[in-house]
């Protein structure tokens, strides 16, 4: 099974429900008729001119057959998770009013549908800017618990019969943190574990916090962060035999093993790594944009994680197909 199938296979027995706040865009459509078809999931999405969203899909030849579209009723929602966000705006100096009236956004009131219990996921960023989308998230749903950093992870998927990488790899972060702490760089790598095992259950996670020295072989304060978030995550995952943690590495003494073995004799993760954690945002935004333009791997992703509920931010760029595939990944529990 491909990876692609495995992904919809778990999707699918979820039997989850996803909210789809861009209901404007003709490939966020395409989705939506996608996950309904194929059974992957209910879909809903609201609207502000239901007509037209139907007139974009008829122009589309997109059927919306069982797609539930919704006109952006604050009746639809919990009132104590209205109430909580009004309180929480009016700290900030926000007047009821005009917090009610963001929920008459399509993105903010997809997320209070999200936070009300109507739904399981919220997938947006196709058209809204990962500023808007990550706004709302943080004005409604908030962070894990245990959590402070919001990070992302992009799913690479390699080309067949690449050379090194036979599996899905995940990369982290590659979108939201331009310059991590060490603490930061734990929470990044504690949330992606956390998505790791949900797309591969009983797979062990080999995570490898990345630099440009392995094991000393550089001597450099920048270096520090890395050493510091990678004792930080051991000692977290301590006692998780299905979870191994290792750094500072290089990205070959990562992923390929007869370098891993050489440089890093003795570590679990060095020539296994499954999961690498960048070290800042260059770092990350630049390897993951090598891979898929030089390497030939799909980057599937940004996919937004360490928040308290499941919200994507998709890229710009996205195709249905990729919205449709995110959709999937964001109701795997």
């Amino acid at each position: 099974m491909g990876i692609r199938e495995h992904i919809l296979d778990l999707a699918k027995r979820v039997k989850g429900k996803v909210i789809l706040p861009e209901s404007f865009d003709e490939r966020v459509l395409k989705a939506a008729q996608m996950l309904t078809k194929n059974g992957i999931a209910s879909v809903v999405m609201p609207s502000e001119n239901i007509k037209e969203v139907e007139k974009i899909a008829s122009e589309a030849d997109i059927d919306l057959s069982g797609i539930e579209i919704i006109s952006m009723d604050i009746s639809l929602l919990d009132e104590s998770k209205i109430k909580e966000f009004v309180d929480a705006r009016a700290k900030k100096g926000t007047i009821e009013r005009d917090a009610l009236d963001l929920l008459k956004h399509p993105l903010y009131f997809s997320m209070m549908y999200l936070k009300s219990g109507k739904c399981d996921a919220c997938v947006s960023g196709a058209v809204y800017d990962t500023a808007d989308v990550l706004r709302a998230s943080f004005y409604i749903i908030g962070t894990a618990a245990g959590i402070k950093v919001v990070s992302s992870y992009f799913l690479m998927i390699p080309p067949e019969n690449h050379p090194i990488i036979k599996e899905p790899i995940m990369f982290a972060d590659c979108a939201v943190n331009p310059d991590p702490n060490a603490l930061g760089l734990k929470d990044i790598a504690i949330s992606t574990v956390g998505n790791f095992k949900k797309l591969f259950p009983g797979k062990k996670a080999n995570v490898s916090m990345l630099s440009f020295s392995t094991k000393g072989s550089a001597d450099s304060k920048v270096l520090a962060k890395v050493i510091e978030a990678t004792n930080i995550a051991k000692t977290y995952f301590a006692g998780q035999s299905n979870v191994n943690v290792d750094g500072e590495l290089q990205f070959d003494a990562s992923v390929v093993p007869s370098v891993g073995k050489r440089k890093a004799p003795g570590s679990a993760v060095a020539g296994n790594a499954n999961i690498l954690v960048f070290p800042d945002l260059n770092a990350g935004n630049i390897g993951y944009k090598i891979a898929e333009r030089f390497g030939g791997f799909q980057a599937l992703g940004p996919i937004i994680q360490g928040l308290a509920l499941p919200v994507s931010d998709l890229s710009r760029g996205s195709s249905a197909e990729d919205i449709y595939l995110i959709a999937a990944i964001m109701l795997l529990k």
